[in-house]
């Protein structure tokens, strides 16, 4: 069932999710209410409208219990109480039990208004009532068959706010895992962005080089350089691959797909012995920065460094936060500043550690919100901030120290 249809499974017993024994429980009732119903009225000689009607309801019943269109059932429970109340006085009460279990039905079925049971009990008692005054039966009587038919309000009522309680708890488990979903697909997306533009980006600055070194006769350096861009093409390639991969939920397909990237890896290995560069947005975090200021100069950037590389001081989690950020931040500043020195500090400051880094004129673009992102999921008040600086752009960290990292430090 759901809240924007109006269809309740668990009205259809070809959709609701039912027990055997609460199968069981239903015809047993149906069957011993048929029994009596018809011991008694060849006993007290019931009239044809009596049999008529009491077949009626107990049909409705039965139909209660295996037909499998919503309308149906409301129908079904219209007639139970229909009926039955008509002939609740003549059997002596027996058929208060359909009635009952009619008004169960209106109540816990939630494409039918909430008020509609207790106007059905209301309805009921009064036909009772008038019926019992006409037959000359006891007050008792219908005080008792009043209650029978206002117990029935008080379950289907109970029937109907645990169904609601449960469609809320799915469309809130939906919900979640819709949240999941978009936040994985915006993390695929992430991903792919910081690939590209590392690793295009560096390509780029590789593809010039061989280009200059053409020009200048330079054959083997230039052949050294293609073997360079060769490898890093290669290796974001098959990062986005995986990146892409993220938005799938298929592990077989998923050990296939890293099987067909390493064997990818393999032969770009073996067609140039140049090892791959720091492209991965996966890179390890055990290395720190080192592979990323190694990169950076391959692609003939100028980088000044200072502190702790290493960032000893963090945590793995908040260690790879800050390579991706300062790899989208060295990536940003090949783009926007070609040539120009960049300036990448690490410095604690007592139980927090700031990462700095720093380019002459600004960026822009996803790969800043993709930075704040990636702190927002470490959830420990780590913050980044990236803006213009006097003449330079200026990616700021702020990240807590690493309790266990910083005891180990300690002599």
């Amino acid at each position: 069932m759901t809240l924007l249809t109006g269809q309740d499974e668990t009205d259809l017993p070809g959709g609701r999710s039912r027990s055997g024994a609460a199968w069981g429980l239903n015809a047993l009732g149906i069957a011993i209410v048929a029994f009596w119903f018809v011991k008694n009225g060849i006993a007290l000689q019931h009239p044809a409208w009596v049999w008529v009607l009491g077949a009626v309801a107990l049909a409705a019943w039965a139909l209660r219990e295996f037909g499998r269109t919503p309308r149906l059932l409301v129908v079904a429970g219209v007639l139970m109480i229909a009926a039955g109340t008509l002939t609740v006085v003549p059997t002596d009460s027996l058929m208060i039990v359909p009635v009952i279990v009619g008004i169960v039905l209106l109540g816990a079925n939630l494409r039918v208004p909430v008020w509609a049971a207790s106007v059905a009990a209301l309805a009921a008692i009064v036909v009772v009532a008038v019926s019992a005054s006409i037959e000359h039966a006891s007050v008792q009587f219908v005080l008792g068959t009043s209650g029978g038919m206002l117990l029935g309000v008080l379950i289907g009522f109970s029937r109907r706010q645990f169904r609601i309680a449960a469609e809320r708890a799915r469309e809130a488990e939906r919900d979640q895992q819709r949240a999941e979903l978009l936040a994985d697909r915006s993390r695929a997306a992430r991903d792919i962005h910081d690939v590209l533009a590392h690793s295009l980006g560096g390509l780029v600055l590789q593809l010039d080089a061989v280009e200059a070194l053409l020009e200048a006769g330079r054959v083997d350096d230039a052949t050294k350089r293609a073997a360079e861009a060769r490898a890093l093409a290669a290796d974001g390639l098959a990062e986005a691959r995986r990146a892409v991969h993220a938005l799938r939920d298929d592990a077989e397909t998923e050990t296939e797909t890293e099987t067909e990237t390493e064997t990818d890896a393999e032969a770009d290995a073996g067609r140039s012995a140049v090892p791959h560069r720091a492209s991965r947005p996966t890179t390890d975090p055990a290395t720190g920065l080192a592979a990323l200021v190694d990169a950076h100069r391959s692609f003939g950037g100028e980088i000044v460094t200072q502190g702790d590389t290493a960032l000893t001081d963090l945590d793995a989690a908040h260690r790879a936060a800050v390579v991706q950020v300062v790899r989208e931040a060295l990536s940003n500043a090949r783009r926007h500043a070609p040539g120009r020195p960049v300036s990448l500090s690490v410095i604690r400051d007592g139980d927090a550690v700031d990462v700095v880094v720093a380019n002459p004129l600004s960026g822009g673009g996803h790969g800043l919100l993709g930075m704040r992102e990636r702190f927002a999921e470490l959830g420990s008040g780590a913050a980044v901030e990236a803006d213009r600086s006097d003449d330079e752009f200026v990616v700021a960290m702020h990240l807590p120290v690493d309790e266990l990292a910083a005891e180990g430090d300690r002599p």
